[in-house]
């Protein structure tokens, strides 16, 4: 096959543009870093509340805010999770892309002479 022909084929062949799904890899990296901030800066506050808190008011609120960071570490799970399988989904998509890439360029017919 002349390498005019090949390059124009090869230019027929497009890969999958997983950039959206890296971008999202990406953003989701950061937003666990930030809900880590945001949490942490809670547990400062909450801290420094409960230090001169006294009473009974006190022990509800505690239990409440206790709830609350419960309830968020769930959702930083969640967050993890989501971040993690992306990583998994681009890599098993790039790897399918290569593969039928590869296919597809295998089914082309050679020049005779080849």
């Amino acid at each position: 096959m002349s390498e005019a022909i090949a390059v124009a084929i090869n230019k027929n062949f497009v890969s999958a543009d997983t950039t959206k799904i890296a971008e999202f890899e990406k953003q989701g990296k950061e937003a666990i870093k930030e809900f880590n901030k945001i949490k942490e800066e809670f547990g400062r506050i909450n801290g420094d509340l409960l230090a001169v808190y006294k009473g009974v008011g006190a022990d509800a609120y505690k239990y409440e805010t206790d709830n609350i960071l419960e309830k968020i570490g769930s959702v930083k799970d969640v967050l993890n999770a989501i971040t993690e399988s992306m990583s998994g989904i681009r890599s098993t998509y790039s790897e399918f892309d290569d593969e039928l890439g590869e296919s597809n360029r295998s089914l082309i017919p050679a020049e005779e002479g080849e």
